[in-house]
């Protein structure tokens, strides 16, 4: 790839971190008390969904920070030795969102918060890491380790 490709690939990457640490600091708190303010019985789930939305948001971000790390490998042309632990701990990731959207959808049904649109929201989200995971552990069992 060219050295544009890879300064637009990290500027992406530094506006996503950005962008979804302003959601965890403000956007999440203040989205989550305008709903206690609007239907005060989800007063209970308030404190575990901004935490939640925190963890959730953070296994992300830390899928972005990976990013950067393989595009600063990329350009150092150093990429291929680091490639498999990198994508692996992307898949770690992944399966940490995974996880915790499984424990929403359980205490969420357990509780009795469950509406249709958060929980098709919860499931499609899991379903699109799991996807995500399988693609990148196809990748990883089909590409060859290297010899050094």
């Amino acid at each position: 790839m060219r050295s544009g490709m890879w300064s637009a690939l990290t500027v992406l990457l530094i506006v996503v971190l950005l962008g979804t640490a302003a959601v965890q600091v403000w956007v999440l708190p203040a989205s989550v008390a305008a709903v206690v303010a609007t239907f005060p019985v989800v007063t209970p789930i308030a404190l575990p969904g901004v935490i939640w939305g925190i963890l959730a948001i953070a296994c992300w971000q830390a899928i972005a920070v990976i990013g950067l790390r393989l595009v600063a490998l990329a350009r150092g042309q150093r990429l291929e030795r680091a490639l498999r632990g990198w994508l692996r701990a992307i898949v770690g990731c992944l399966l940490v969102f995974v996880l915790l959207v499984a424990a929403a959808f359980i205490a969420l049904n357990m509780l009795e918060y469950a509406t249709p649109g958060l929980m098709f929201a919860l499931l499609g989200s899991g379903v699109l890491a799991v996807v995500a995971a399988a693609a990148v552990l196809r990748y990883l069992g089909v590409r060859p380790a290297p010899l050094v």
